[in-house]
């Protein structure tokens, strides 16, 4: 893949931001145009969503572009491609709408800008024609209580849960155990249940809301140590409003000695700052879970970088939105990226 520094990704990906919602219209309207059938079939609200659509499209493109790497934009276009395909459009579509973007981008970039992001477009358009498939489930200890716990937080039945979650607990020597084989397994099986069309986001949501309850019920039963770990802060970047996993490491990092400062997501930068400020935080963990937040997580990092130049705090990311973006976490100057709990509590 062709070589280009961050702060000319950066650069490159403010760009596409600036004419995004100009190069949606016009790409939306275009495809109506190739595809008149569609307009007779969903009207004005087909042409509203489209221009959703190609927004989306070049967000997650623009992300991809500063983190350095396509793999992000493959991820986004095969997810695409199965959540659109489980409501009945089909993946050359998809392919088509991300063409027709790299195309309507060319007169706004110059000529070696327009050959990187063309990596990216092939990148995505190859990643149509191979969607994703399931991955294998592990066999675990609570495999089964997961599977019962999954489905009365699906049907809003909060006692249930709570108590399987409690249950399990008895069973297990580390907590851990509990967080990762029920609840994380179980928010990441009801993310692909509403990728698939099988579950609405209402009960996307309340499971959701469930499973911070659980945690919330079990945190009273964890017995921190007596060792003094270290000081942290724990947040979510602006505009990240998935909360659960950044909960999970702080929960079980302050039963393993940590004075941990949790901000919840969806912090503003500033408050990020003069927490890390407040706390003396040696380290400061970043959560993020869609690749449309990275440019938000680079601004941070330089921000804490500017204001902490003598005892800059280790800086470690978490969350999806950092898989396959190691090039990312290196020019930052942060540690490998955790993709869930027990690879967290590893780095950490």
């Amino acid at each position: 893949m062709t070589n280009m520094a961050l702060n000319d990704r950066v650069q490159l990906s403010e760009k596409i931001d600036a004419v995004k919602q100009q190069v949606a219209e016009a790409v939306t309207d275009e495809f109506f145009v190739r595809h008149p059938d569609w307009l007779k079939r969903y009207g004005e609200r087909g042409r509203k969503h489209g221009i959703e659509d190609a927004i989306f499209h070049q967000s997650y493109l623009s992300s991809a572009i500063e983190s350095g790497s396509v793999a992000p934009f493959e991820a986004y276009a095969r997810w695409t491609v199965g959540m659109l395909g489980a409501r009945h459009i089909a993946a050359h579509f998809v392919a088509e709408n991300i063409i027709q973007v790299g195309k309507a981008l060319q007169p706004s970039l110059s000529t070696a800008e327009t050959e990187f992001v063309a990596e990216f477009i092939a990148a995505g358009v190859s990643a149509c024609e191979n969607p994703l498939t399931a991955p294998e489930r592990v066999p675990t200890a609570l495999g089964e209580t997961q599977a019962l716990y999954l489905q009365a937080a699906i049907k809003g039945e909060r006692r249930a849960a709570v108590s399987l979650a409690l249950e399990s607990l008895k069973r297990v020597s580390d907590i851990v155990d509990v967080y990762v084989d029920i609840f994380q397994a179980s928010q990441y099986e009801v993310g692909r249940l509403w990728e698939t069309n099988r579950i609405t986001v209402a009960e996307e949501h309340m499971a959701t809301a469930i499973t911070q309850y659980a945690m919330a019920q079990l945190y009273q039963h964890i017995e921190p140590t007596g060792n003094q770990a270290g000081r942290m802060v724990l947040t979510g970047i602006e505009g990240e409003m998935h909360q659960v996993g950044p909960n999970m490491v702080a929960d079980v990092l302050e039963a393993r000695g940590w004075d941990v400062r949790f901000l919840g997501t969806n912090m503003p930068q500033n408050g990020i700052l003069q927490a890390i400020e407040e706390q003396r935080a040696e380290t400061v963990g970043i959560s993020a879970t869609v690749v449309t937040s990275l440019p938000k997580v680079v601004r941070l990092v330089k921000a804490i970088q500017e204001k902490f130049t003598s005892g800059c705090p280790r800086i470690i990311f978490g969350g999806r939105a950092f898989t396959s973006t190691p090039l990312l976490c290196r020019e930052l100057g942060g540690s490998d990226a955790a993709l869930d709990l027990r690879s967290a509590l590893a780095i950490v």
